[in-house]
């Protein structure tokens, strides 16, 4: 989907009303999403349940640019060059057209959760945001090298959590969904 202008769908809805019972506990005070619909929809949604928490845009947090491949499929993209060209350095090239590499955009999610976690200034936050910028995060967290992002799953409607101390950060669970027989569905 990219960065396009792609609603929240009924399935999405259905997966976080499934979600949902479990945040309550957490003790949520603030949340921050990616400005793109389905994502503010989704914080939307999440501060209702929570009692109409204030929901913080943060453009940092938005889904990587793909710029000249948005709305492809992989079968769109296999005889062209730059498709090629990506296979060989997935990390460090540039998605054609004026789009971002996988590293600018860890840099950017990086300084978005840093702005994050200065706003929300030792209080509980969730953050809102796309498949390959939340596997960018983690594995940061995770100090893991960012060519194995995908190792990582993340999946529509799924809640992973980090704990941070100072410049220490513990991942307590990754990818949590209340239907787990449809996590293992691949």
């Amino acid at each position: 989907m990219g960065r396009r202008p792609v609603p929240l769908s009924e399935r999405g809805r259905a997966q976080l009303a499934a979600l949902a019972p479990h945040l309550a506990p957490l003790g949520i005070a603030r949340i921050f999403t990616s400005p793109l619909p389905r994502a503010r929809s989704t914080a939307e949604l999440i501060a209702a349940h929570l009692g109409g928490l204030l929901v913080e845009d943060e453009p940092g947090l938005t889904e990587v640019d793909y710029a000249a491949w948005e709305g492809k499929t992989f079968p769109d993209l296999i005889d062209e060059p730059s498709y090629h060209a990506f296979r060989e350095d997935p990390l460090g090239t540039p998605f054609p057209g004026g789009g971002e590499s996988l590293y600018q955009v860890r840099d950017r999610v990086f300084a978005a959760m840093g702005r994050i976690t200065t706003a929300a200034d030792g209080q509980t936050a969730i953050v809102v945001s796309h498949g390959d910028p939340l596997r960018l995060v983690l594995c940061g967290c995770l100090q893991m090298d960012v060519a194995e992002l995908r190792r990582i799953r993340v999946d529509n409607g799924a809640l992973s959590a980090i704990e941070l101390t100072g410049h220490w950060a513990e991942v307590k669970f990754i990818n949590m969904r209340p239907d787990l027989a449809a996590m293992l569905d691949t």
